[in-house]
């Protein structure tokens, strides 16, 4: 029989009756708690094992042991372990800007820069402060000196 044809015979809970779908989640809740005493149970025992000192040595010798092979899980367990992971930072900031506004006011700066280095350049002051500068004459300035 295909995969396809193994959900055919389920019958969604809306179409059972409320008798049907209590006795279903009665059986699932239960089970659930069988799983959650289990790991329970699981979790105390691996706890019990890992007070005694031999166990934790040993776990900790096969680690580096992985480690020192080329195991970058390994590594990564006791970098993190020993309290050396790096942090992940992630800067967000927002800002409440006018792209308009922004604009304009970049033009307007960029626009008095550009006048005052056509002063500049108008009255001979140099751009740079140890070159003298002599302004040219006016292409159509025909007087001559």
């Amino acid at each position: 029989m295909p995969k396809s044809d193994g959900y055919k015979n389920l019958i969604p809970a809306n179409k059972r009756s409320k008798d049907e779908v209590r006795i279903i989640g009665q059986k699932g809740g239960k089970k659930s708690g069988e799983v959650r005493r289990m790991r329970k149970s699981l979790r105390e025992q691996l706890l019990i094992l890992l007070e005694t000192g031999d166990t934790q040595d040993s776990i900790c010798l096969a680690l580096i042991d992985k480690a020192l092979e080329g195991d970058t899980n390994a590594f990564k367990v006791i970098r993190d372990t020993i309290g050396e992971k790096p942090v992940d930072k992630v800067c967000m900031t927002t800002a409440n800007v006018n792209i308009a506004e922004s604009y304009k006011e970049v033009k307007a700066i960029m626009e008095a820069q550009k006048q005052r280095l056509i002063e500049e350049y108008r009255h001979g002051n140099a751009l740079i402060p140890d070159i003298e500068c002599e302004p040219s004459p006016h292409p159509l300035n025909l007087q001559e000196n």
